[in-house]
């Protein structure tokens, strides 16, 4: 297994409130994971604040999009693998900036296989350049500095990544149907409850080739599911009531379901109450750069 290095990442440039601030990474090393370091001097920095202050985060290479989030959906999709995996604030400082820092796992140390988990670094020896945004809020006095976790690893012809992509589903009812993209391999989808009128899904079922159900389970079995192989839905620090769609709720890379290879996809959402509005959806695929 390769030395992994833990390096400051200097090229930090337009931090200020309500502004886009850019992170250059250099390219070259595979990255494990990236770490955020968000404070503000107008107000306490709680890890839900700092969260909330982050209006969204995009990660880019070639000037491609390859996951894009807000802080709270960040935070969100980190506590669902695990308490441990969220945002982290220093119990030996004040609570003021620097302030909290902000994961972005690359690897993912909660897979069950070791291999699993160092395959899914990102390697950018052959990537023309890398680089975050991060849009602040307005809380006065920011700051923002990173770090990352490394290796020397070169990629390897067609190496694939995790990507984070975010659709709004149009809400229509008790019960609809949305279409789903047939690329790359779908691991997870994260449904929110419906911007109308804060519904939740109660049942989503997944369905590939039309007929070829691959998950039709209740929000109670699908939270009790995730739950029995550790992951932590109804985990305190998330936002209430998100439906996590998670195929490959086992831990290995194997189980996510290629979509690549069929002819449609799509989810039925179900809900007690008439859902209207749009209901944001945080779709993890794992495949080829953008």
């Amino acid at each position: 297994m390769p030395d992994k290095y833990r390096i400051e990442l200097r090229d930090v440039s337009n931090v200020a409130a309500s502004k886009t601030a850019k992170i250059i990474l250099p390219v070259g090393p595979r990255y494990h994971y990236v770490g955020l370091v968000h404070g503000y001097a107008g107000g306490t920095n709680t890890l839900a604040g700092v969260a909330t202050n982050i209006n969204e985060i995009r990660m880019k290479r070639n000037t491609k999009i390859q996951r894009i989030c807000s802080g709270t959906q960040l935070r969100d999709l980190n506590v669902l693998n695990g308490t441990g995996f969220d945002f982290g604030l220093s119990t030996s400082v004040p609570n003021t900036a620097p302030g909290v820092v902000v994961p972005i796992y690359l690897a993912e140390p909660w897979r069950q296989d070791e291999v699993d988990q160092d395959a899914l670094a990102w390697a950018t020896s052959n990537w023309p350049d890398f680089q975050i945004e991060v849009d602040l809020g307005a809380a006065t006095t920011p700051t923002l500095t990173a770090f990352a976790v490394v290796d020397n690893t070169p990629a390897k012809a067609g190496q694939g990544i995790v990507k984070w992509f975010r659709d709004q589903i149009a809400a229509q009812g008790l019960k609809f149907d949305s279409r789903l993209d047939t690329q790359d391999f779908l691991q997870q989808i994260s449904l929110y409850p419906d911007s109308g009128g804060t519904n939740a899904a109660t049942r989503v079922t997944f369905r590939r080739n039309t007929s070829d159900i691959v998950h039709e389970l209740s929000n109670l079995e699908n939270q009790v599911l995730l739950s029995q192989y550790q992951m932590t839905p109804t985990a305190a620090g998330r936002t209430a009531n998100i439906y996590d769609l998670v195929l490959d709720h086992d831990g290995l890379l194997a189980s996510a379901i290629n979509l690549g290879a069929a002819n449609n996809a799509s989810l039925t959402i179900e809900a007690a109450g008439a859902m209207s509005g749009t209901i944001t959806a945080l779709i993890q695929r794992f495949g080829t750069p953008e």
